[in-house]
């Protein structure tokens, strides 16, 4: 018995090799993409997807060219610019919506933004840790699949962020998209070569004309981080902090064509917003509120599993991390400004499809205060004279050697099975293991199948059709249902779409 035990325990004081973690690290977050990625195939279009890629559909038909796709696109975006709303970028990418080209490929867009989220959430992460922080390959790696799978598996509305297209281009798609520009502006801060730079400026500018012009929560957020970045790189007299200005240029050019666009004043007269104080102060009281609701017990686990790598990270690097008061209040208030448009606006906190780039951002000021804390921390151990015992045991614990013991893993794992286990929101909780039921339970097959009858319904009916309501309704890729009034705008569409006089839905009540 006592040599069994001296087998367990040393099993569980192995350490991995790190870049063995780092390996299953970005094996586990692709593994967490696939049931994202396999529901997609059910996803249908839904009111504004109609909408917005119209003129693209009017323009291909015509003639199916390229050329026409871009004329479609520019169609749309100069009518909502004058008519609804100024976020061009955004209309722009809502007018190419892949239902434009072929019906059956509207799935290829939700598909695209789970690709580019996730994908621009590893490379920001990756790009702080290794370009500004000159972290080890390993644990950047580690970190990065983390706050990748942090952002995509906890999202606050996978429905309106991932499945929606229309809804999550020009919130989760934008705000994907400022991460990627986000990334390049570092790479100008912190790299070298002639050919680079001109490569990455050409790119830091065309981010820029697209965060300028993309929601106004994306957009408001992205002006703060580039002047934030040009008065850093000046207090510490960096010469290539001169590189930014053109996108700062192009970004204060964008956003004011963004909010001065006529449209504005059309949308305005549907709502009724908060005054600029009441509005961010409102923000910041939202931005306390919502704190722990955009964490919760599942990132904090995670956080826990992740403080050894962080630590034995930080320990090699050669930052100061100073003023992390400073830097905490800077990451509070950046947070609390994605309120503000929706307070301003609408006089609330925001709709779910909002709040998707609110919490995104949220928790990439988590993560990276949890970073710059450590990081303090471990500078402050390194102090002669001032290294108390509890430093002293971190760094032996965790410090030593090239690995994390095998225990610390399996405790966290254990962990967050028990509060997965005893979760009572688990397929909303979770938004790979939602997309797994649904799939697996074969809801969203039938649903789709619902889809595909109503529209040969609606394609073979006369001028005026009556479709029958969905019975099937898995709540990630089910958006809402058509009216039995068919005034209704979202009837209305899919009536123009499909070149009715109009659709509508029977009333459930009658069946």
């Amino acid at each position: 018995m006592k040599k069994l035990w001296e087998k367990v325990k040393r099993a569980a004081l192995w350490k991995p090799d790190m870049r063995l973690v780092a390996v299953l690290a970005v094996a586990v977050l692709l593994l967490l993409l696939v049931p994202l990625l396999r529901i997609t195939v059910y996803t249908i279009p839904w009111y504004d997807d109609y909408g917005y890629a119209s003129g693209v559909k009017n323009f291909l038909a015509l003639d199916y060219t390229l050329a026409n796709a871009w004329k479609g696109a520019l169609y749309c975006v100069k009518t909502q610019w004058y008519a609804w709303q100024g976020t061009f970028s955004s209309c722009f990418f809502m007018a190419v919506a892949p239902l434009a080209w072929k019906e059956s490929c509207y799935f290829l867009g939700p598909m695209f933004l789970i690709c580019i989220f996730a994908a621009a959430a590893f490379v920001l992460s990756w790009t702080c840790l290794r370009r500004a922080l000159g972290a080890d390959a390993p644990s950047s790696v580690i970190l990065s699949a983390a706050a990748a799978a942090v952002l995509v598996e906890f999202i606050h509305s996978d429905r309106a962020g991932f499945y929606w297209y229309n809804s999550g281009i020009h919130y989760v798609g934008m705000h994907a998209m400022l991460m990627l520009t986000t990334a390049v502006w570092i790479r100008l801060l912190t790299g070298k070569g002639k050919v680079t730079t001109v490569v990455l400026s050409l790119l830091a500018v065309l981010g820029a004309s697209i965060g300028g012009g993309a929601n106004y929560v994306t957009a408001l957020q992205g002006l703060i981080l580039i002047v934030s970045f040009i008065v850093l790189g000046t207090l510490l007299r960096r010469l290539r902090t001169l590189l930014l200005l053109p996108s700062l240029a192009v970004y204060a050019f964008a956003f004011y064509k963004n909010v001065s666009a006529p449209g504005n004043n059309v949308r305005q007269a549907y709502f009724t917003g908060l005054g600029p104080a009441a509005s961010i102060g409102q923000s910041f009281l939202a931005a306390f509120c919502n704190m722990w609701k955009f964490t919760g017990i599942r990132t904090v686990l995670l956080l826990i599993l992740l403080v050894p790598v962080i630590w034995r990270m930080v320990k090699k690097v050669s930052c100061k991390f100073s003023c992390p008061g400073l830097v905490l209040l800077w990451s509070f208030c950046f947070y609390a400004t994605g309120f503000t448009p929706s307070f301003y606006a609408m006089g609330h906190e925001g709709l779910g499809r909002t709040l998707n780039a609110v919490k995104i951002t949220w928790q990439i000021m988590l993560l990276l205060n949890v970073v710059y804390w450590l990081g303090w921390l471990q500078n402050q151990t390194r102090r002669e004279g001032r290294t108390a015992a509890a430093a002293r045991a971190l760094r032996k614990r965790f410090g030593g050697g090239e690995g994390i013991p095998l225990v610390h893993y399996l405790v966290i794992a254990a962990l967050s099975l028990l509060v997965f286990h005893f979760d009572p929101y688990q397929a909303g909780d979770y938004s790979s293991f939602c997309a797994y039921y649904f799939v697996h339970t074969g809801e969203a097959n039938e649903f789709h199948k619902e889809y595909l009858k109503r529209v040969e319904m609606i394609k073979n009916g006369g001028s005026v059709v009556e479709v029958p309501p969905y019975h099937f309704i898995p709540s990630p890729i089910f958006i809402g249902e058509l009216s039995t009034d068919p005034n209704n705008e979202a009837n209305r569409f899919m009536a123009d779409w499909y070149g009715k006089e109009a659709i509508m839905c029977e009333d459930k009540e009658t069946q």
